[in-house]
């Protein structure tokens, strides 16, 4: 028995009386009848014996780097506009926020370069 956030996508067990596939963090693939289900993380579950099939494709698919940068950037600038239209923050703390920000921002970036790189 173990949490279902510890099995492994592709790896079959059982749930609730029924088996199933884990095909993403939340979602899991009925045997029989292939539909989707979403499983809490906490979930309880009893992994099959000896049978671990692989991914599905659809996880395996690589997003270009430039698509993701283009909508980290576009989130971001929202976030900064949103940023500026709220009155009720003052200038101090939207300073921080900005400044929080930025270094997230160059975070992510310098961590996404470093996937490219692998």
């Amino acid at each position: 028995m173990k949490k279902f956030s510890l099995v492994p996508i592709g790896e079959t067990f059982e749930y609730q009386g029924e088996q199933y596939t884990k095909s993403g963090p939340l979602t899991a693939s009925r045997l029989k009848k292939g539909s989707q289900r979403m499983i809490p993380r906490s979930a309880v579950v009893a992994p099959l014996s000896g049978s671990t099939s692989p991914p599905p494709e659809a996880t395996e698919k690589a997003l270009p780097a430039d698509q993701v940068i283009e909508a980290f950037e576009h989130y971001h600038n929202g976030c900064l506009e949103w940023l500026g239209m709220t009155k009720e923050v003052d200038k101090a703390l939207a300073a921080n926020i900005r400044e929080a920000m930025k270094k997230a921002r160059e975070r992510f970036l310098t961590e996404l370069q470093g996937l490219g790189e692998q």
